[in-house]
């Protein structure tokens, strides 16, 4: 079963899912979980494998979303008599640990022109995943797009259906107009995500804030929107605007 559990870990994070793995290292007395039973927990709640069933578990299920949450570790020795955290009447003592694992950064790209496919390049060299969605096909196979994690090749709006979104998702709208860009906001910003960019003047922002708080989007919502994307470092080139945009990515996603 241990085997299983390690490869369900694997899947999930490859999906894109923060998971943690539980072992039951040391057993004392009546115990329902055998001494290396080990269990996978995702970040939704959703389980693969054993540590014991019944009351125990339901606390390792529940401290692991907790500590899920905050992104920390944690070891536990539970006592299980009536009355205690872990209230059972086998008189027992179980003790383990959990340990959260990250799957890569995921990015998603609004757009599949010169800045995207430069940027989607430096961001799987910067270990991230990345999601490309453009409604033409032609630039799927560009070389910059080597490596990636996905090319969606819909519309805007059949697109959304298809991302998972989550806290930790970083979004950059690229697109070739400022219709194609305000449709971006208006999707991604009612979505969980941790970042959204878009390329643009200031003029360009200022518009496309106000078209969406008129179209009733949180005015402190649509000012998260960071654009003009990335940091006033380039020289106009393609290339140093997608390093530009990579730096201030890292510099969210890092906390600096």
């Amino acid at each position: 079963m241990q085997n299983e559990v390690l490869l369900k870990m694997y899947e999930w994070l490859e999906e894109g899912y923060k998971s943690l793995l539980v072992i039951l290292f040391k057993n004392k007395g009546s115990v329902p979980g055998k001494q290396g039973n080990a269990m996978a927990v995702r970040e939704d709640g959703v389980t693969f494998g054993t540590v014991g069933g019944g009351a125990i578990e339901h606390q390792v299920i529940k401290d692991s979303m907790k500590n899920l949450s905050m992104n920390s570790d944690f070891e536990f020795d539970y006592v299980l008599n009536e009355g205690e955290k872990v209230s059972m009447s086998c008189g027992g003592r179980a003790s383990g640990f959990g340990k959260i694992f990250f799957p890569k950064p995921r990015l998603v790209i609004f757009g599949a022109g010169h800045c995207a496919q430069k940027l989607a390049r430096i961001a799987v060299l910067t270990n991230f995943d990345v999601i490309i969605v453009d409604d033409r096909a032609e630039f799927k196979n560009s070389e910059d797009f080597n490596g990636i994690k996905e090319y969606i090749n819909e519309e805007i709006s059949d697109s959304i259906s298809k991302i998972r979104f989550s806290d930790d998702l970083f979004v950059v709208s690229a697109t070739r107009d400022h219709l194609h860009d305000e449709e971006v906001a208006f999707n991604v910003l009612k979505k969980p995500h941790k970042y959204l960019g878009m390329l643009g003047s200031k003029k360009k922002a200022n518009t496309l804030k106000q078209n969406l708080i008129d179209k009733g989007l949180d005015k402190e919502l649509v000012n998260s929107i960071c654009v003009p994307v990335g940091f006033d470092i380039d020289d106009g080139s393609v290339e140093e605007i997608a390093i530009s945009i990579m730096s201030q990515i890292l510099q969210v996603k890092n906390g600096k």
